[in-house]
């Protein structure tokens, strides 16, 4: 048996990915150097680093509870990974603290327990309790069923959709429902186009706004991709390949945002490695915009007009950058921790939010800040304005969605319901409503009325943290993906779960056309092309 550091490194670094840790693991690549040599990619399921803990961990119980002559104690007391496992016999034990056959009842199995500790109750599926749903759906789900032609049940959580409704800030009305509750079965969509081409995890598909047949993809390859699908796959422009240069000594990089201006005539890439380049929508290369050191890019975006572009770090600073020259116009540092997101309000106003857990509102021309928002309580991980412009949506891992205006310090609204972090939001797009879905690592996505402070809905039916959201131009539609391997279509005029597509991997981006189509980027280095209303 060979224990290779290597290996261990890339679990852990899976672990990061599955447990929503994004930045984290880009950081854990970066100083690992994981990928430092052209090595081919493992393959591996979600959840592998747990199980192999989990079966080390069954291993220790077993050693530790086994008697001298073959026999095993049966101990009620839970069995961990760190403190001093301390035997609840289910025979009764010497007053000196040795059960028959002389073995001590405390085993250490990492550091100290502290001295008084209050002994669990009893039980034994202790080992996945506590870990994100992301990984513990991965070890607990059950195999997918091979037929996809079949139906499937989905759960009922009408009594967690009634319990979270309580929580404070949230004022469910009686239209609040859950997805689950309202429809028992859903259809699996069956029907679907496979591209392709890239050579590790596709993490982002962008559709080119001016065309239904032109998309855009990056992964772990290194590469982005833009896909012409109105032409056959022998043509050479098929499939255009971006390359994007690694860090010195590194093999790959992980391309971390792809997003082309609304025109669709230009298309900007930014990779972990700080490189970030502008190309045409033929794939040629137009800019390389050049930072004054290498830091990761997690988020870029072009204002309405596509004459300007942000790009946000993880060491705090924004830049941004003129796109007549691809020069760089200005740069903004006023977080104190790294900016996760970035979205603009019109062509000259945008904001940013970081891991300081705070908003900021900036100006082009201006050097300092128009408006700060304070007031979550841990990383701020999202913000998307509203389709006017009126307000702005923050989520946050703190567990609460908050609606902000530019003509109050404090939230317009404060929805609480989720149990975990809030990982992304997406207003629906209409000028004239005002309501924003968010999605969590408790597998769920809600729906929010800001003028109401309803909760309209809440869609359950994911078994893991739900990463990606976007709806269907018109409104009626959504879609959520997961790391439990389904994109769930959901009815918003109802709630109910509209279809199902199950993949063969962990979902990492979902995104809907102007008309009719959804993307789907997959771990298995795959993107799928999905019909969900004519399928």
């Amino acid at each position: 048996m060979v224990l290779k550091s290597e290996d261990v490194n890339y679990l852990v670094h899976r672990y990061l990915k599955e447990s929503g840790f994004l930045h984290t693991s880009y950081m854990f690549q970066f100083e690992s150097q994981l990928f430092k040599n052209d090595n081919e990619i493992p393959s591996v399921e979600p959840g592998s680093l747990i199980r192999v803990l989990q079966k080390g961990l069954q291993y220790m119980d077993v050693e530790t509870h086994l008697n001298e002559d073959g026999s095993a104690r049966l101990c009620s007391a839970p069995f961990s990974l760190v403190g001093k496992h301390v035997c609840s016999l289910m025979t009764d034990a010497a007053p000196n603290g040795r059960a028959h056959g002389g073995h001590t009842l405390v085993h250490d199995t990492g550091t100290a327990a502290k001295e008084g500790a209050k002994r669990p109750t009893k039980t034994r599926d202790t080992t996945i309790a506590h870990l994100p749903p992301t990984v513990a759906a991965s070890v607990i789900a059950p195999a997918d069923d091979d037929d996809e032609s079949m139906d499937v049940d989905v759960p009922d959580t009408e009594r967690d959709s009634q319990r979270h409704s309580s929580e404070p800030g949230s004022k469910p009305t009686s239209n609040s429902t859950s997805g689950g509750a309202n429809v028992r079965k859903t259809r699996l969509i069956d029907r679907v186009q496979v591209l392709r081409g890239h050579a590790s995890s596709v993490f982002l598909c962008a559709w080119n706004p001016a065309s239904n047949n032109v998309l855009a993809t990056g992964a772990g390859d290194g590469t982005a991709r833009i896909w012409d699908l109105s032409r056959p796959k022998t043509d050479d422009e098929y499939s255009v390949v971006l390359k994007h240069d690694a860090l010195p000594g590194e093999a790959r990089v992980d391309v971390t945002s792809v997003v082309w201006n609304s025109q669709g005539t230009l298309l900007a890439t930014a990779c972990f490695s700080g490189e970030m380049r502008v190309w045409t929508a033929a794939g040629e290369l137009k800019f390389v915009l050049k930072q004054a050191c290498q830091v990761p890019i997690v988020a870029m975006r072009w204002n309405h007009k596509g004459t300007l572009l942000l790009s946000a770090f993880l060491d705090g600073s924004i830049a941004l950058w003129d796109m007549q020259t691809g020069q760089l116009r200005q740069e903004y540092k006023g977080h104190k921790g790294s900016v996760l997101d970035v979205d603009w309000q019109d062509n000259s106003t945008f904001a940013s939010c970081a891991t300081d857990k705070s908003v900021i509102v900036w100006r082009d021309g201006l050097p300092t800040p128009v408006k700060t928002f304070v007031g979550h309580k841990n990383d701020v991980n999202a913000i998307k304005w509203h389709p006017a412009g009126k307000y702005l949506a923050s989520a946050s891992d703190d567990g609460s969605v908050k609606v902000w205006s530019m003509s109050s310090d404090t939230p317009v609204q404060d929805f609480f319901g989720h149990a975990q972090q809030v990982y992304t939001i997406k207003w629906l797009p209409r000028p004239d409503k005002a309501i924003v879905a968010s999605a969590s690592f408790d597998g769920t996505v809600r729906v929010w009325d800001v003028q109401s402070g309803a909760c309209l809905r809440v869609l359950s039916a994911h078994t893991a943290g739900v990463h990606c959201l976007s709806f269907s131009s018109d409104g009626r539609y959504l879609a959520s993906g997961s790391f439990d391997k389904n994109v769930r279509i959901w009815s918003i005029k109802d709630g109910s779960l509209f279809k199902t597509f199950v993949a063969d991997d962990g979902i990492h981006d979902v995104q809907w056309a102007a008309k009719g189509r959804v993307a789907v980027a997959i771990a298995n280095t795959q993107v799928a092309l999905l019909d969900p209303l004519n399928a």
